[in-house]
């Protein structure tokens, strides 16, 4: 096999941290045209082996080839100038500028600066992969799809042919995962050579032509996409055979924990977004709640957790378990909540942009 057919092979790379093994001497190559899906369980070591392709780490042995020449990529940029883009699980985006103003932060340094360019050329990327987004909104007003279309976007910008996606799918109802791998199979037909990383293997088996998989930092081998199957992949991930069956015990004594009676919710601009919901939640059972996305669960999470108000005429009681009387949730903020005794968490989607403070 010619070697020229790889955009990047890794050769006998190791990385350790203090005395954590993250990879050790691992051999893998992605071909252009092709879509690589890195498989393996959490802390496998698969952020990190593409972290070293990307600049973002260096190395202790081994060797990366981009093309047929060996590479140093000692930062992202040098990355960049090889042609290797990365997306990373959380987005590394200016919030108060628009998607054209953050193009234009990753230009090169040789460029002159004009937004007007800037846009004219994101534009023509946008229509040619058919990304839907609007490149004079601002991040902050952007759902975390459009965001992440954004971060694939300005990596195309700065041309490069070679795309790694890290967990692309974690923050994406199945709609926007389909639209992201429609634009994925554009790249790949457009030559471009592409690595996912990700442990949902139904995504694998319909995204990738090849899986390579790691266990505990080492390189397992690589299947053909048409010759595996979610069993296969399992076996080499965990390194023994397990059952995908899940056991669902009916709920033992289920207790009643909130009652919801007409919830409904206004947007700021005055549009109902949540209309009349009523249901009741019980401890000792998992709810799940579906919808596509912009459909009001974010709305009636929020207005659980204080975070949303209520149009009038809405009871949320809580029933704690020793308690005589429910308690009213609806006027109450997460801290008074929190104050009145409750133990209510709640996780936003936007993990990073919400649920954390970032310079803390």
């Amino acid at each position: 096999m010619a070697q020229n057919e790889y955009a990047v092979r890794l050769e006998h790379v190791t990385k350790t941290f203090g005395p954590v093994v993250a990879n050790k001497d691992v051999s893998l190559g992605v071909r252009r045209g092709e879509i690589l899906a890195l498989l393996g369980e959490n802390g496998s070591g698969k952020t990190t082996l593409m972290n070293m392709i990307a600049g973002i780490y260096f190395p202790d042995e081994g060797e990366i080839y981009v093309g047929d020449k060996a590479a140093t990529i000692r930062s992202p940029r040098d990355a960049l100038d090889l042609g290797i883009g990365m997306i990373h699980q959380h987005f590394k985006l200016v919030d108060v500028f628009s998607a054209t103003e953050n193009i234009a932060l990753s230009m090169g340094s040789g460029e002159k600066f004009d937004l007007k360019k800037v846009h004219d050329k994101a534009r023509a990327i946008c229509e040619k992969y058919e990304f839907a987004l609007d490149l004079d909104q601002k991040v902050y007003e952007m759902s975390v799809s459009q965001k992440q279309t954004l971060e694939i976007v300005k990596v195309l910008y700065r041309g490069a042919d070679i795309l790694i996606l890290d967990e692309p799918t974690a923050v994406l109802t199945p709609q926007e995962t389909e639209k992201l791998f429609s634009v994925i199979r554009n790249m790949k037909a457009d030559g471009k050579a592409v690595i996912i990383i990700t442990h949902k293997l139904h995504e694998v088996l319909s995204i990738s032509d090849r899986v390579a998989i790691l266990r505990k930092g080492e390189y397992v081998g690589d299947i053909a996409t048409k010759d595996a199957d979610e069993a296969k992949l399992t076996e080499m991930m965990v390194g023994e055979k397990v059952e995908l069956n899940i056991d669902r015990p009916e709920p033992v004594n289920p207790v009643k924990r909130l009652d919801i009676e007409h919830l409904t919710v206004r947007s700021a601009e005055g549009i109902t977004v949540l209309d009349d919901a009523s249901f009741p939640v019980y401890g000792g059972e998992i709810l799940g709640i579906a919808g596509i996305s912009g459909n009001g669960q974010k709305e009636l999470l929020e207005a659980i957790a204080g975070l949303q108000p209520a149009e009038s005429g809405a009871s949320i009681e809580y029933y704690a378990p020793d308690a005589a009387a429910p308690v009213q949730l609806v006027g109450k903020s997460p801290k008074a909540i929190r104050e009145a005794g409750i133990h209510l968490s709640f996780v936003p989607e936007d993990r990073l942009g919400m649920g954390l403070v970032g310079s803390m």
